[in-house]
């Protein structure tokens, strides 16, 4: 794992990734997602 992050330009394509899904077994993965289909991802940050 990288120890620093690029930012993404727009249009840019996103790095894999993998998450462990939040309501059942199993991972979600952004190949799995675009094998779908298109994919718009937003990713937000700050404190909860």
């Amino acid at each position: 794992m990288l120890d620093y992050t690029e930012t993404l330009k727009v249009g840019s394509r996103a790095p894999e990734f993998a998450l462990d899904a939040a309501n059942r077994e199993g991972m979600l993965t952004l190949s799995g997602f675009l094998r779908r289909g298109l994919l718009i991802a937003e990713f937000l940050r700050g404190t909860w």
